[in-house]
Parts: C-alpha cells; sequence; structure tokens
C-alpha cells in the first residue's frame, strides 16, 4: 500500500464538490463520473514527484471526496440543501470516508478503469472541448498541447488532433496561432521521434519489471498500440503495490525491481513532458 494510501487520519476536507470537479449545480449522474475520472488521472498522488506528493495528496483527498457526496442521491441531495459536506454525510448509510477514501485510491489508478475511460473519451465531445481549451491555453504550442490533454499520445493522436484543430480555426471556434499555423516541419517531425523514442523505452523498460504483456500485449501474445503515459503508469504503480505488500514472502533475487529501476521506469512511462521543456 501506498504510503500517501493509508495517510487519511482526520475528518474529510471541508470544501464545494462541484468547484473541485469544476461542476455546475445541473450535472448529471455521469458528468459527475466523468468529471472524477478525469481529476483523479491528472491528480493521483502515485504519479508526482516526491516532491509535490503531500500537495498531490491533498488534492487527491478533496478530489475523492467530491465524488463520494455528489456520486451518492442521498449525499448530493444533503450538501444540496445545507451546502456542508459534514452534513452531507451525517447518517448516510455505512459511508466510511477512510474506506471509500483507499477504494478510491486503488481505482483511480486501475488499468482496466483507465482503458474503459479512454474508450468513451477518445474520439468524444467531451475529448474535442478539452482539446481546444488546450489549444487556447498552449496558444498553438503543440507539445505543451499533448501535456494538457490527458490520455493523449503524439504517435497515434497528432493528425487527428490537427485536423479537429484545422476545423476549428476555419470555422472561427479558435483562434489561429502563430506558434501553431507556422510550426515547422523539423519541429513536428523532431516531437515525433521522441514520442516514439519515449515509447520504444518504455516497452523495454516494462520487459525489465514484468509488466510487458500487461501493458503491450493481451495473453496471447497479440500486440496492443503504444500504451499512454496513464495506461503505463498503471500497470507500474499497481505492480508496485503489489510488491510491496508482499509481507512474510521471502524475497527472490530479481522479484521485485530495485527503487531505483522502478523510479526510472517510472519516469519513462510519464508524459516525457520535461524532456519536450528543455527542448
Amino acid at each position: 500500500m501506498s504510503e500517501h494510501e493509508g495517510n487519511i487520519e482526520g475528518d474529510p476536507p471541508s470544501i464545494d464538490p462541484y468547484e473541485v470537479l469544476g461542476l455546475k449545480r445541473t450535472a448529471t449522474a455521469d458528468d459527475v463520473k466523468k468529471a472524477y475520472r478525469k481529476a483523479a488521472l491528472k491528480h493521483h498522488p502515485d504519479k508526482v514527484a516526491d516532491s509535490d506528493r503531500v500537495k498531490a495528496h491533498e488534492t487527491f483527498q478533496s478530489i475523492a471526496f467530491a465524488y463520494a457526496v455528489l456520486s451518492d442521491p442521498a449525499r448530493r441531495k444533503r450538501y444540496d440543501a445545507t451546502g456542508s459536506t459534514a452534513e452531507s454525510i451525517v447518517d448516510s448509510d455505512g459511508f466510511n470516508w477512510s474506506e471509500f477514501y483507499r477504494e478510491q485510491f486503488k481505482d483511480a489508478i486501475s488499468t482496466d478503469a483507465i482503458e474503459k475511460f479512454a474508450r468513451k473519451y477518445k474520439g468524444s465531445d467531451e475529448e474535442k472541448d478539452d482539446l481546444l481549451a488546450a489549444y487556447e491555453q498552449s496558444k498553438g504550442n503543440m507539445d505543451a498541447l499533448f501535456e494538457l490533454v490527458i490520455l493523449s499520445n503524439v504517435v497515434e493522436d497528432e493528425e487527428r488532433f490537427r485536423a479537429i484543430i484545422d476545423q476549428a480555426i476555419e470555422d472561427e471556434d479558435v483562434p489561429s496561432f502563430r506558434a501553431y499555423t507556422q510550426e515547422t516541419k523539423s519541429k513536428r517531425a523532431a516531437r515525433l521521434r521522441r514520442a516514439r523514442d519515449e515509447a520504444n523505452e518504455a516497452e523495454d523498460y516494462a520487459k525489465e519489471l514484468g509488466v510487458h504483456d500487461q501493458i503491450f500485449g493481451d495473453k496471447k501474445g497479440k500486440k496492443k498500440s503504444k500504451a499512454s503515459s496513464e495506461e503505463g503508469l498503471a500497470a507500474l504503480i499497481q505492480r508496485r503495490q503489489q510488491d510491496r505488500g508482499k509481507k512474510g514472502k521471502k524475497r527472490v533475487a530479481g522479484d521485485e525491481p530495485s527503487e531505483e529501476a522502478f523510479q526510472a521506469a517510472a519516469a519513462k512511462l510519464k508524459s516525457g513532458s520535461k524532456k519536450r521543456r528543455d527542448k
């Protein structure tokens, strides 16, 4: 179990759950679920550097509690009536904040949960809205854009994203930024080359840590497309948590990767944003 997974002593945070998840009060149950999944993917404590984990843990607690309140009709109704998260969970049928949080912590980084979300998200109107918002936020800088759009993959998504952006520019839905329209072919080629190199490195590390088939192929050895950073990192984190949870079992040499190997693999499977910023 991650040290952050167990560190949930005390009362739940005092928050505005709608504000935390970026939702209107008219949000549907499906809206709540989608907003939670996206926020949890971005802010899971096991996905950030050690120096940022305390803050990420606090943020994730708020996200999980917002979901606890808004995903349950009775708790949501009480919150809407009182404006108090503490009141919303009073007399809730069997609700245990600690148990709920631990379950959300584990599920948020589940490969199966991410893939299920990805199937609905990729190619959806929601992804398109997020893409165009990221385009405007990054002022057309495609390197920055890929850091902002969850589950995005330069190798698989660049041409598709460009088609959406080009149409939006033509329709005057978004401005025409110079950083986008005048990006050189060499810069695009370099971004694609870096992404391919990072994907290949990630696959090598996955083999080294024994999670290759989980990330890159099924049990029959059928090849998958290169995994996204979230999917790959999820598999590594799950493997690491399983290894740490092996109590009373004699460790076999090579059974658990070293901390250095794990950290290196996790770094390779992240978005590569630091590399792109440094170039």
